[in-house]
C-alpha cells in the first residue's frame, strides 16, 4: 500500500512539472549573457530632412508619415517600437557554462512594447530616435513564436498589452520595464535607436528593470549601473536590418542582440527536475492491475 501511495505521489509530481522541459533551466550565480533574436514593429517614416524632427511624443506622432503597424488600434497608439523576441541561449560569461539552449530546454519567448519616441533628429543619412516608457514580459513555452501572425492588433494580440498568441500563454518567468541610464545626463530616455534613414539598418539599446515573474528574485539584482548612477537589472543591445520576409508580414525590422546582467543561484531547480524524472520513470514502470 505504501509503495502504491509513493508511486501515486510521484505521478502527481510528474503532472505538476509536465510542462517543464526535460533539461530544466538552472539559474547559477554570476554574470550572464542572453543571445536573442527579435522582430520589431517600428515607426521609421520620419523623413530625411536634416534637423530636429520632433521634441515631444505628440509632435513625433504628428511628424511620422506612418505609425508603427503594432500601434494602430493598440492600447497605446503613441507607441513606436514593439515586438516579439526569442532567447537562443543563456551562458555564464565568466565560466562559459551553458544555462539555457533554445529547443533543448524549451523556448523562452517574449513580448515588448510601449516604447514611445519623444525626440527624433536627422543628420545626413542618419536618424536618431530617443524613446521613453517601455515594458516587457518573457515566457517559458514548449514551442517557438509564430512570426507569420504579424504585429497588427487583433483579438488576443496587442504587443503594447504584452499579448501575442503562442507567447503570452506560457509560464511567465520575467516581466518589467525599461529604465533610464543609456545616455549620460539624460534621465528620461529609456531606449536609444540610430539607423540609416534609407536602408533602416542600425542599432539600439537600453536598460531593463525586472519587476515580476517566477524568476524575479534571481534576476532583480540592480547590478547594472546606468550612466547616471541608476541601478538596473539588465542591459540590452541590438543591431537590426529590414528583411523581405518579415517586412511582408508587417514587421519593420529583424533584430539580433544580447541581454547582459548578473543572477543569483536557484539551488532547488535541479531537485524539481529530478522529482519530475523520477515520477516519469515510476509512471512507465507501473503496470495495470
Amino acid at each position: 500500500m505504501f509503495k502504491k501511495n509513493l508511486i501515486a505521489a510521484m505521478i502527481g509530481v510528474t503532472v505538476a512539472v509536465a510542462a517543464v522541459p526535460a533539461h530544466a533551466f538552472t539559474i547559477q550565480a554570476g554574470d550572464f549573457k542572453m543571445i536573442l533574436d527579435a522582430l520589431d514593429s517600428a515607426t521609421t517614416a520620419y523623413g530625411t530632412t536634416p534637423g530636429t524632427v520632433c521634441a515631444t511624443a505628440a509632435a513625433c506622432d504628428a511628424a511620422a508619415a506612418a505609425p508603427a503597424p503594432g500601434s494602430v488600434g493598440s492600447v497605446n497608439t503613441s507607441a513606436d517600437t514593439m515586438g516579439i523576441f526569442s532567447i537562443a541561449s543563456i551562458t555564464n560569461i565568466s565560466t562559459a557554462a551553458s544555462w539555457f539552449t533554445r529547443g533543448v530546454d524549451g523556448y523562452l519567448t517574449g513580448v515588448f512594447g510601449n516604447l514611445t519616441d519623444y525626440n527624433v533628429t536627422v543628420a545626413g543619412s542618419t536618424t536618431s530616435a530617443l524613446a521613453s516608457g517601455g515594458t516587457f514580459a518573457m515566457f517559458l513555452n514548449t514551442t517557438q513564436y509564430d512570426p507569420t501572425l504579424g504585429p497588427l492588433v487583433a483579438a488576443g494580440k496587442d504587443l503594447n498589452a504584452l499579448l501575442y498568441p503562442g507567447v503570452s500563454g506560457g509560464s511567465l518567468v520575467l516581466s518589467g520595464a525599461f529604465g533610464s541610464g543609456i545616455l549620460f545626463g539624460d534621465t528620461t530616455t529609456t531606449f536609444s535607436t540610430t539607423y540609416n534613414n534609407l536602408s533602416i539598418v542600425g542599432g539600439s539599446g537600453g536598460y531593463l528593470d525586472v519587476t515580476g515573474g517566477a524568476w524575479q528574485t534571481n534576476f532583480d539584482t540592480n547590478k547594472e549601473i546606468g550612466l547616471n548612477g541608476e541601478e538596473r537589472d539588465l542591459l540590452t543591445s541590438f543591431t537590426f536590418r529590414p528583411n523581405a520576409t518579415t517586412t511582408a508580414q508587417g514587421w519593420t525590422v529583424l533584430a539580433s542582440g544580447d541581454i547582459t546582467g548578473n543572477a543569483i543561484p536557484e539551488p532547488g531547480s535541479m531537485a524539481l527536475a529530478g522529482l519530475g524524472l523520477i515520477g516519469l520513470a515510476a509512471l512507465r514502470r507501473r503496470k495495470p492491475e
